[in-house]
């Protein structure tokens, strides 16, 4: 079995190909001819579809791919748990983001001071409420259609 090296020389008729795509890209302005225009397009594409053919990777023999022990599987794992743990961490990032006003806010006076005391030992007393995320997410959804509608 052959063992490819790591830099490989071009193949003879790659260098021809860009060669000739070169002169004619050089004869590019000076050109009006339609027919003239449509060699040189087709010099070009030629070259591109050549050094394309070259640089992209040469697909395994099926027979050894079929033997490893699934790589492909085990990258898509590993990237979706890497994708999972990036997700996580920008969640957990949001939690801690809140929205500050830029205007300081004004002082409350004593009596509303008063209510606000008052309304916040009644609600120490009742239940706490339980964090629903899908209210939570309908609350939001009804925000934007209201006011973005």
């Amino acid at each position: 079995m052959e063992v490819e090296t790591e830099a490989e020389a071009p193949p003879p008729e790659l260098a021809v190909v860009l060669e000739h795509a070169t002169l004619m890209a050089k004869q590019l302005p000076s050109a009006a001819d339609p027919s003239q225009l449509l060699q040189i397009h087709a010099a070009l594409h030629a070259a591109h579809h050549r050094l394309s053919l070259f640089l992209s990777p040469q697909p395994e023999n099926s027979v050894s791919s079929a033997a490893a022990a699934e790589p492909m599987q085990m990258e898509d794992e590993e990237e979706e748990q890497n994708s999972r743990a990036a997700v996580e961490k920008v969640a957990w990032r949001m939690k801690e983001c809140f929205i500050q006003n830029k205007r300081p806010k004004r002082h409350l006076s004593p009596s509303a001071e008063q209510q606000q005391r008052r309304s916040f030992e009644d609600s120490a007393d009742a239940a706490p409420e339980v964090f629903d995320p899908l209210t939570t997410k309908l609350r939001a959804l009804e925000l934007i259609h209201q006011f973005h509608a």
